[in-house]
């Protein structure tokens, strides 16, 4: 009976570390998400540049310099963000291998516990259909004298 609990206890553990997982995985997709959305923006600042960053006419002269250092300025900023980004998903992949690591831990002893229980209900089983092999034996033993 205590393998019974034993096996319950585990399971109830198996699911709650598969539950983290999918939350870790949950955040890495979500940070992914937002590196993939800055690198657009980065590159659409890029293609903004190569496509409007010439004085057409000497009215869009005094402009230039000011939309140039806008263009930087934001781009100073989403690479700080895509750097910060990137730290969250390295935490997250280290708590989503650690999380990893202890489902599969788990689930090895969880595994390994079934078989041992399985085993034992067979030993019980066995012993039990000897016993009544035996009893049945020596009915027809006492019977016959």
């Amino acid at each position: 009976m205590a393998s019974k609990r034993r096996i319950a206890a585990l399971s109830v553990i198996q699911r709650i570390k598969e539950h983290e997982l999918d939350e870790h995985a949950a955040r890495m997709g979500i940070v992914r998400q937002h590196q993939a959305a800055i690198e657009n923006e980065l590159e659409n600042l890029q293609n903004r540049v190569d496509t409007e960053a010439h004085i057409s006419s000497p009215e869009a002269a005094p402009f230039l310099a000011g939309f140039l250092r806008a263009i930087e300025t934001r781009r100073t900023f989403l690479l700080e963000e895509l750097k910060s980004l990137e730290r969250s998903a390295a935490e997250i992949e280290e708590h989503l291998f650690d999380a990893f690591t202890e489902a599969r831990t788990n689930e090895t002893v969880l595994d390994k516990t079934r078989y041992e229980s399985r085993k034992q209900d067979e030993m019980a089983e066995q012993a039990a259909l000897e016993e009544v092999a035996r009893n049945r034996y020596l009915r027809q033993m006492t019977r016959k004298t």
